[in-house]
């Protein structure tokens, strides 16, 4: 039989690790939506501009939310792992606890 360790700051330390990555992502996307909202401006004003400045634009939106939902998933992962963290080391020290509180006399030993 197998036995699983858990290592509660090593979990913790990843889900700070992802929620980092995730704060790095964001702060990308933003660095891109600035530097690519003002591309616009370059389709010109005719017909033909406004028809690509419009596909343009529906296409970095749609990019753009794609990129914020990918970021947050990532962030959510960190949150959960470091919630995994969290819980293991509360029940660890429930158990604790109670393996604490037996004694001879209480009938559990």
């Amino acid at each position: 039989m197998s036995t699983v360790q858990i290592d509660p700051d090593g979990l913790d330390g990843a889900g700070q690790a992802l929620e980092a990555v995730a704060e790095s992502f964001f702060s990308a996307v933003d660095r891109f939506s600035s530097s690519i909202e003002g591309v616009t401006a370059a389709c010109g004003s005719d017909e033909i501009g406004g028809l690509i400045e419009q596909a343009h634009t529906e296409i970095f939106e749609w990019a753009k939310e794609c990129f914020q939902e990918a970021a947050q998933g990532i962030a959510d992962a960190g949150y959960d792992v470091r919630d995994f963290a969290a819980q293991h080391l509360a029940n660890d020290e429930a158990i604790a606890q109670i393996f604490s509180g037996l004694t001879p006399g209480s009938g559990g030993a």
